[in-house]
């Protein structure tokens, strides 16, 4: 019996681009085309009629663009939306980082068309992606996000014993994938301005939307956000990223190391990387957490993290987009506490104003 088909549905207003994605995903076998819509609202009547696997998406479209869309697919028919389109303006890079907000699963360049020196890498780009994405079982978001201010730690989960001493940490590493960047802004734009530890952060994210993704993530942080730099010195209170299809490290000098050393498990950058290099260096004195992704990348170099008595977070699976991440990490006993993103903001803070007040 045939394997069953993955059903595509393409939203897309220009003709050209619509020829281009059609003849792709109807030229690979694994594939079914079921619709194409040409704006968001039609998308979303498209995927409450035909139930699609997974959702090729542009962004810049007229009646309701990519944004809106995708924020109410992922509210009453959540499903894989995949962001496709060209980012030509900085304007559109910044509508893109929104969409991944709303809940969109990846976000790509749009495929070269034929005769491009880059058509058979971008086109293959394409439909792996798809492919992969559609795998993804998604979880329906609320319809308001909860206030960020004021809020006591609610839902806790405590996988294992409580850390009993107060210990002198010196860094915050956070690993996160698909449905990652969600949680990684709630947690960045609540740490206070004078947060005296350097964060170290790896997002999967393609490297086209390496430098604006930080530039968007820099809006709304009281820390400065940046791409990291190979030799610069660590600051603390800074918050550091990896330049597009770099890993990110750190060294017992002080110092950033990236580099294109070849991907772990086909990851580049890899959260694993980044983890086992804060072990090295800052050990037990490391705050770690893992948020929404797909995989398994982070989950095995956090336990050696939790091994060595460094304080370790995952995100929850209720506010989790891809449970994948954090859920492996849970099943190698590798969390001090499981935690929404905000929750997780909030025990930072705690740790490192109990940590100030024990200098005083």
């Amino acid at each position: 019996m045939p394997d069953k088909k993955i059903r595509v549905l393409i939203v897309e207003d220009t003709l050209v681009a619509q020829k281009l994605l059609k003849s792709l995903v109807m030229s690979d076998d694994r594939f079914e085309l079921i619709g194409v819509a040409e704006n968001g609202k039609q998308a979303t009547e498209l995927i409450e009629k035909l139930k699609p696997d997974v959702v090729s998406m542009d962004i810049l479209m007229p009646i309701m663009d990519g944004v809106e869309a995708t924020r109410k697919i992922m509210q009453t028919n959540p499903v894989a939306v995949v962001i496709v389109s060209s980012f030509y303006q900085s304007s559109e890079i910044e509508m893109a980082m929104k969409v991944l907000e709303a809940g969109a699963v990846s976000i790509i360049p749009r495929p070269f068309g034929p005769g491009h020196s880059k058509y058979v890498q971008s086109a293959k780009q394409y439909l792996n992606t798809l492919k992969l994405m559609s795998e993804i079982k998604v979880v329906r978001r609320r319809n308001q996000d909860i206030p960020k201010q004021n809020l006591k730690v609610v839902e806790t989960k405590q996988i294992s014993p409580s850390r009993t001493s107060v210990q002198n940490y010196q860094a915050l590493a956070i690993g996160a994938s698909a449905g990652g960047p969600e949680g990684l802004i709630t947690i960045l734009s609540g740490l206070p301005a004078d947060f005296p530890l350097p964060v170290f952060v790896v997002q999967h994210i393609d490297s086209h939307f390496a430098e604006g993704f930080v530039a968007w993530l820099n809006s709304s942080s009281k820390l400065p956000v940046q791409v990291a730099k190979n030799g610069e010195k660590i600051l603390p209170g800074h918050v550091y990223l990896p330049p597009g299809d770099q890993h990110l490290m750190v060294n017992s000098n002080g110092t950033i190391l990236t580099n294109k050393e070849l991907p772990i498990k086909g990851l580049r950058p890899s959260v694993d990387s980044l983890f086992k290099s804060v072990a090295q260096v800052y050990g037990k004195n490391t705050l770690a957490v893992l948020l929404s992704g797909m995989g398994k990348d982070g989950a095995k170099e956090l336990k050696n993290l939790y091994d060595l008595g460094a304080f370790t977070f995952a995100q929850d699976e209720t506010s989790c987009l891809i449970y994948g991440m954090p859920g492996e990490a849970v099943r190698l006993g590798a969390v001090c506490k499981l935690l929404s993103p905000n929750n997780i903001l909030i025990e930072i803070v705690n740790l490192i104003n109990i940590q100030l007040k024990r200098y005083e």
